[in-house]
């Protein structure tokens, strides 16, 4: 009975691979010798792949540690600037901070499930995509307000991709929390067929910092540096909610690392009607655009003897973002003082009654609206309304005035709504 012949251990090739090279069949332009069919034959009876002998003894390439760029050969890339356009740009870090009970979290939520939703907010356009936020407080309060936004956006059941991460991670030591979150993060993205994310909310900053001193400066670009892996990962921007210092518009609270760190930070300040969003800075584009929103409340489950009720709010944006103003405006004639007031009146008006309106194509739906009759009780209260003259002279001063507004820019107006733009 013939035996199998003995299996070659793979120290043998490197002898027969040495023999070969001192043979010259190694080079590519020679012909396949006697010694390269013993050793295929070998490798083949052994369990060893045929791999090309010219890669084998060549050496890979030297990969440089730091790529050197030509200008000449430097392109504008095709990237997404974007989330929302002007509002919050496509990558990179961000923070919106606010003091307590300012809404700041509730405004980005609506402005990132908008994102997920792929509807325009604000009266920007977004970049739909996959959502991620993260909060470690408040969570049940949490979950309310996104089920009363699908409902309010009449979503259910369409798997909008806004996640929700009931767990804070630790992003104020180098603990290696950013890559499980990553990892599981993307873990479950392949769950649902890879949309791509564009944003993750970390809710708030604080709670992830897990002991570490936000008032410190290296505890503080770890926390950012984390956060840039994370953003790195998936090609989005990160977007941190954060409590403001004592003064607003001194910034946020905390080291000053974390303003030089962004690329755009909001403000947000409670009013009595309305709280207020200032785009407090942006890297690569003007700051200074403000726009004005409130919260409206809306019953999620009526309450009973056995049942209690449950509540959440919505936000409505009351007015655009407006423009920053640029120099040359600035340098522009000032508003007339009865056309100041009237703007002044009209904020206030849409701030206490107005409302989206529906059904009308040359009114934006996207926000809030005051109609013309409700507009005129507010023009006595106000001060608007000059006792002193006939009221067919303040009806003209009004209309002279709403026109003005108009021809500026800074109002819109059919023959029944008034709105902000």
């Amino acid at each position: 009975m013939r035996s199998e012949p003995a299996r070659v251990g793979a120290e043998h090739f490197e002898a027969l691979d040495r023999m070969r090279v001192e043979q010259g069949s190694h080079l590519s332009d020679e012909p396949w010798t006697p010694m390269d069919d013993a050793l295929a034959e070998l490798r083949e009876r052994n369990g060893y792949a045929r791999f090309d002998q010219e890669e084998r003894h060549s050496s890979p390439p030297k990969r440089s540690r730091f790529p050197i760029l030509h200008v000449d050969d430097l392109e504008i890339g095709a990237d997404p600037v974007w989330l929302i356009d002007g509002l919050l740009p496509a990558t990179g870090f961000g923070v919106i901070f606010g003091a307590p009970k300012s809404g700041k979290s509730f405004l980005l939520a609506d402005a990132l499930f908008h994102a997920a939703m792929g509807r325009a907010w604000a009266g920007r356009e977004v970049m739909q995509g996959a959502v991620v936020y993260i909060t470690g407080e408040g969570v049940e309060g949490f979950k309310r307000r996104l089920i009363a936004m699908r409902r309010h956006y009449e979503v259910e059941g369409r798997r909008v991709p806004f996640l929700l991460i009931p767990v804070a991670p630790d992003l104020g030591h180098a603990s290696g929390d950013d890559l499980a979150l990553i990892e599981d993060v993307r873990s479950y993205l392949a769950s649902i067929g890879n949309p791509p994310i564009r944003a993750i909310a970390i809710d708030t900053l604080a709670r992830t910092m897990k002991g570490a001193d936000e008032n410190a400066a290296k505890d503080m670009t770890t926390f950012v540096d984390n956060c840039e892996r994370i953003g790195t990962a998936f090609g989005c921007i990160v977007l941190g909610v954060h409590h403001a210092g004592k003064d607003v518009a001194k910034g946020s609270r905390g080291s000053n690392a974390l303003d030089g760190a962004v690329d755009v930070m909001w403000s947000v300040e409670k009013g009595e009607v309305c709280s207020t969003a200032t785009i407090h800075h942006m890297k690569d584009a003007e700051a200074g655009a403000t726009w004005q929103f409130r919260l409206l409340p809306t019953v999620l489950r009526e309450g009973g003897a056995a049942l209690q009720s449950a509540t959440a709010a919505v936000v409505e944006i009351a007015t655009l973002p407006g423009e920053a103003q640029h120099p040359a405006a600035k340098r522009n004639k000032p508003l007339p003082d009865r056309a100041r007031l009237l703007l002044d009146v009209l904020t206030f008006a849409i701030g206490e009654m107005g409302e989206a309106v529906k059904g009308d194509s040359n009114v934006p739906h996207d926000l809030r609206s005051v109609a013309r009759e409700n507009l005129k009780r507010y023009l006595e209260l106000r001060g608007y309304w000059d006792e002193l003259i006939t009221p067919a002279v303040n009806r003209a001063n009004l209309s002279r005035d709403l026109k003005t507004l108009q021809a500026r820019g800074i109002i819109g107006a059919t023959a029944t709504w008034l709105w902000l733009r």
